[in-house]
Parts: structure tokens; C-alpha cells; sequence
């Protein structure tokens, strides 16, 4: 990865974003735009505009997507730019509104770009449409290979890792969880990226990329803002006051609360220490001072991030990209030894790691759960979340996916818990307020039963004044009365890791000839003459041209074969999805 982000967590997973922002924006020709519309020339240099708002980085995206979009509601016919609000889409989110821009663009000009496929296929996923996400991800993989793009070559692994991220998906989707989650209101979320949310002490502290004054500065790497301590206040089932804590670190640091090493003691990840350190640091007089670095954790050269201790505080589990792990970024622990000394870190295994990234990590306060993220394993989108239980001779269990609604199609990360097992976790899918948003735990407010006797009824008899008692039994009224919770026993429900079927015919390609191309519709005399043979003849009018083809070959080769014995000279291979035109086939792929 070639960028730093605030926290190693974001750094890795806003690869994607990365991965999708390398490709440029289409340029929209000023003729097509306007297209005699003078009304329209107005519009234009707002496309201009937003195409360099979008070469300047990620934290731009968002401005040049508005731009695009006053563009759009002038002229929604262009190819290019809806090609370009898709991309932007992709980017900034919501990533699910991006798929029927990428169509239109893709139904107007198939050879919009060489990787219109890869991009139809996230933009399905970020739907949860796992299947057309397969298919086209698979599309893309074989134009790729059969034209020999060279520059998009390194889609191809990429695509796969897609294709069986979206086969977890399939699964997950049949097998999601009965547990809710909820956004946090009130100002927690807002359009910028929140994220890393951690309780302490009923307070719920938070990061957030937000713009908070004038002068705050962006940082170099993305262009987004410099994030931010913020914390919020529990008033009676939501969080309230939201307010910015101060630090001494300076404006343009990053600064993330990560965990109570003891009672008075916190531990921050702080981008102003080597490539990014773990330091201690405490409150005083309302406001956070930075003390010591954790120098049997850090390694100069590295980064060392999302920092998590159990309540016995005998052993500390980390993130770091160091060189002797097993992947990118792996998890890393210290115990705490009889002399009151810390153990060199020690790679926490291959059973949890993996050639992947991993993410941010947490253990419960007991001890006896890990909760971690991951784009391994069975991983359906991006980051997911998984959990390990201990075992009895102290090792840990095999992870296991927390499936949906915890999890999503895109990155779900930051996972932790309040004193009594609420979790919190940050998520940049579709449907919050923008970037990533912070969720929780819906936590039901439990009903129960009072009972409630009525007063007795006095009765005037004559002149003497008697009290009738009703009968205690029939005499009971229910009347539900709200309580708040207490605590939360967090039985989350385990979906284990499932081997997974091939997909459906119906995402095999088919092979056929191309035989003859026409602007007019051409009649069965003209084709009788340029094709003698039998086979029959289909009619496809793609790109205002009527194209015709024969045969249905499951390999290059046969068809290659029968275009040279079909009797048109001019005659060529096309790869089609179903009845579904991809483009030309010009080379076998394994010699098939």
C-alpha cells in the first residue's frame, strides 16, 4: 500500500478506495455535452471543475461528486459522465448508488473502459447482489485475459478475491444473524469518517475526520481532515453533548484512544511517534497529556496500532505491520511476566492470521474473547469481523465470522464493548450518514408486569357507611412499565466457515461467431449470400449496429475452428455472458 492514513486500521482499509480513486475520471467531450442544449454550457465547467476536485485526493471526491451530479441533472444521456458520478460513487458512497450510473454509461457505449465490468461488479456487491456481482467480476477476469490488457492485469487477482468474498456473502445472507444494530444519533455520525468508539467510565469516546473549525488542516496523504477526539455523554439510552477533547499532540496530529491500560493510564495511537507508536498518556486538568511510549511494544520502522488489554492486565494484544508477520498488518501480544516485565511480542499464529490484513483487535474484559478484523478467512466484503473463543490451555479457538447485520459487503472494524456487553463497531456501508458511521447494539428496553391493586370501593348502605373488599385475585390490574436495561448477555450467533458450491450455469460464457455487422437491418437474401451454412442466425442490434452471429461454443478454440471453416472471410470470435454481448475474443485462454 503507498498511503498513510490516520490509524493503521484506516490506513488498510481504505485500500479499496485507493484502488478505485487510481482510475481516472473520463474527460466529456463539450460537443456531446451540450449537444445544441446552449443551456447547458454553463453546466459544463462544472465537469471541468470536478475533475480536477477529484485528481487532488480522497477528501475531494466527495465536492467533485456534487459538481458532477448538476452536470447530470442537465444531461443524463452521456456516457462519460455517468461513467464518472459512478466512480464517484464507488468512492466517496454511498457506494450503493452507483450502480445505475455505471450501466447507463455501459448501455450507451460498451467499450466505455476496459474495466466498466470490475466496476459493475462492485457496485452489485455494495448491493448485496452477490450473484450479478459474481458474473460480472467473472466478465471482467475474461476480457482481461482473452484481450490481453496488460494495465489491467492486476484486476484479475483482485476480482477473484471479489468473486469468493461475494460466495460468503450468498451464504451469509441465508444464514444472517437474529441480533439488530442501530446508527448513533444525536451527532455522533456525521459526513465525515467516525470511527474507533470505546466506553469508559459511561462516557463514549470517539474519532472523527470532521471539519470542527476554520482552521482546521488536512492531511497530506488523503486530503481529508486530521481527525479529532470527540466525547459523548449517556442520557438515559442515547448519547448526548458530544464535545471535542483537547490534547497537547498539536493540530495536525493523529491521536486515537484505544484502551485503559490501568486505572489512570490510557493508550493512544499517535501518528507523531515513528511511523506510529503506542503511547500512554492520562487526563489532566481536562485535557490529555501524552506520557511515555510503549517501547516493549513498538518497533522503530513500523507501525503499531489498535491496542487492547484485558481487566486482568496481564496481557496486551496489538496491530503491526511489521516484517516477520504473516501478512500486511498482524496481531501481535505481550504478557506481563513474574518479574512485572512485558514479554517480547509474539505473533499471536497463523490460525488467526493470514496472507491478508488484519485489523483492529479487542478482548472482552474477562479475557476470554477476541474480536478482531480481517479481509482473510471467509471474509465477505472488505473488513469483516470475526471472534475466537479461549481455551482451556489458553490458545484460541478457530475465528469465526459474526455475519450479517454485523458485517456487510464493505468494512466493518473498530469492534468493542461497554461494561455490560454492548457493542460498537464502525462501518462505512451504505445508509448512514457518510464515510464510516458508528453503530451499536440495539438493546431492547425489556417490558415487564406490575401489579397493581385498585382501592377499595366504599358502598353507602342505608345509613351506615360499610367498606366492601374486593377479592385480592380479580382485583389485579397489568400495567407494563419501561425499565432500563441492566446488562446484556452478547450470545452473538456463530456462523462458521462452509465450503462453497461453484456457481450456477448461468455464469458460464458462450462463444460465437460474428458474421456480419450492419448500421441497416439487413435481410435473409443478404445473409444468404455472405453465409451459406445452416446453423441459425441470431440478431442483436447493440451500439445502433445490427450484428449477427452463429454457433455457441464453451471454448475458444472450437469456436476459432469454426470460423475458419464457416465460409465468411471476415468473420470473428465474440465472448458472450448468456445473451449477453461482451466484446471481441482475440486469443484462447490456457490454450482452449
Amino acid at each position: 500500500m503507498n498511503l498513510k492514513f490516520t490509524t493503521l486500521v484506516l490506513f488498510i482499509v481504505i485500500a479499496i478506495s485507493f484502488q478505485i480513486h487510481g482510475q481516472e475520471l473520463l474527460s466529456v467531450k463539450k460537443t456531446h455535452f451540450v449537444d445544441t442544449v446552449q443551456t447547458r454550457k454553463a453546466e459544463y465547467s462544472k465537469i471541468k471543475e470536478a475533475l480536477k476536485l477529484y485528481d487532488k485526493g480522497l477528501g475531494y471526491v466527495g465536492e467533485s461528486l456534487n459538481l458532477l451530479l448538476e452536470a447530470y441533472a442537465v444531461n443524463k444521456s452521456n456516457a462519460e459522465l455517468n461513467y464518472n458520478v459512478g466512480i464517484c460513487y464507488l468512492v466517496a458512497g454511498p457506494k450503493n448508488k452507483a450502480l445505475p450510473f455505471l450501466l447507463a454509461a455501459e448501455s450507451v457505449n460498451l467499450d466505455i473502459s476496459n474495466e466498466i465490468h470490475f466496476y459493475i461488479g462492485l457496485a452489485y456487491k455494495y448491493q448485496n447482489n452477490f450473484s450479478k456481482a459474481i458474473i460480472h467480476f467473472k466478465m471482467n477476469n475474461e476480457l482481461i485475459a482473452q484481450n490481453n490488457y496488460k494495465e489491467q492485469k492486476e484486476l484479475i487477482p483482485i476480482g477473484e478475491k471479489h468473486i469468493q468474498e461475494s460466495r460468503y456473502g450468498k451464504m451469509f445472507m441465508e444464514d444472517s444473524t437474529s441480533f439488530a444494530i442501530e446508527l448513533l444519533e444525536n451527532d455522533v455520525n456525521s459526513s465525515f469518517d467516525e470511527f474507533n468508539p470505546q466506553v469508559f467510565r459511561s462516557d463514549l469516546y470517539f474519532s472523527s475526520r470532521r471539519v470542527f473549525e476554520k482552521e482546521d488542516a488536512r492531511s497530506l496523504d488523503d486530503q481529508k481532515y486530521f481527525e479529532k477526539l470527540f466525547k459523548a455523554e449517556k442520557d438515559e439510552n442515547t448519547w448526548r453533548n458530544i464535545s471535542r477533547e483537547k490534547n497537547n499532540l498539536g493540530a495536525n496530529v493523529n491521536a486515537t484512544l484505544l484502551c485503559n491500560f490501568n486505572e489512570n493510564q490510557f493508550v493512544f495511537y499517535n501518528s507523531k511517534e515513528g511511523a506510529g507508536d503506542l503511547v500512554l498518556a492520562e487526563k489532566v486538568n481536562g485535557k490529555w497529556k501524552t506520557g511515555k511510549s510503549l517501547k516493549f511494544i513498538n518497533k522503530k520502522d513500523s507501525r503499531e496500532s489498535s491496542a487492547s488489554i484485558s481487566e486482568a492486565g496481564n496481557e496486551i494484544y496489538f496491530v503491526s505491520n511489521r516484517n516477520d508477520g504473516f501478512g500486511k498488518c498482524d496481531i501481535y501480544y505481550c504478557l506481563l511476566e513474574d518479574n512485572g516485565r512485558w514479554s517480547k511480542p509474539i505473533n499471536i499464529g497463523g490460525d488467526i492470521n493470514t496472507e491478508y490484513d488484519e485489523g483492529d483487535v479487542y478482548i472482552t474484559r474477562n479475557g476470554k474473547t477476541l474480536y478482531f478484523s480481517s479481509k482473510g478467512h471467509n471474509s465477505m466484503g472488505g473488513y469483516d469481523i470475526f471472534k475466537c473463543e479461549r481455551e482451556e490451555m489458553g490458545g484460541w479457538t478457530s475465528p469465526v465470522n459474526l455475519g450479517m447485520p454485523i458485517n456487510s459487503a464493505e468494512n466493518d472494524i473498530t469492534y468493542s464493548e461497554d461494561a455490560e456487553g454492548v457493542f460498537y463497531f464502525a462501518s462505512d456501508r451504505s445508509g448512514g450518514n457518510g464515510g464510516y458511521d458508528i453503530y451499536q447494539q440495539k438493546v431492547s428496553i425489556p417490558v415487564i408486569e406490575e401489579t397493581v391493586i385498585e382501592e377499595p370501593i366504599a358502598e353507602l348502605v342505608e345509613d351506615t357507611l360499610e367498606v366492601e373488599i374486593p377479592d385480592l385475585e380479580q382485583a389485579k390490574l397489568v400495567v407494563p412499565i419501561a425499565v432500563p436495561i441492566i446488562a446484556v448477555e452478547n450470545e452473538l450467533v456463530e456462523l462458521a466457515e462452509k465450503p462453497m458450491k461453484q456457481e450456477l450455469v448461468e455464469e458460464d460464457f458462450v462463444y460465437r461467431v460474428q458474421i456480419a455487422a450492419s448500421r441497416k437491418e439487413m435481410d435473409p437474401a443478404e445473409l444468404f449470400r455472405r453465409y451459406k451454412g445452416g446453423d441459425v442466425i441470431e440478431h442483436l442490434f447493440v451500439e445502433n449496429w445490427h450484428k449477427y452471429t452463429i454457433g455457441g461454443f464453451l471454448t475458444f478454440k472450437e469456436a476459432a475452428n469454426y470460423r475458419d471453416d464457416c465460409g465468411v472471410k471476415d468473420a470473428f470470435v465474440v465472448l458472450f455472458k448468456g445473451g449477453y454481448r461482451l466484446g471481441i475474443a482475440r486469443r484462447p485462454v490456457g490454450g482452449n
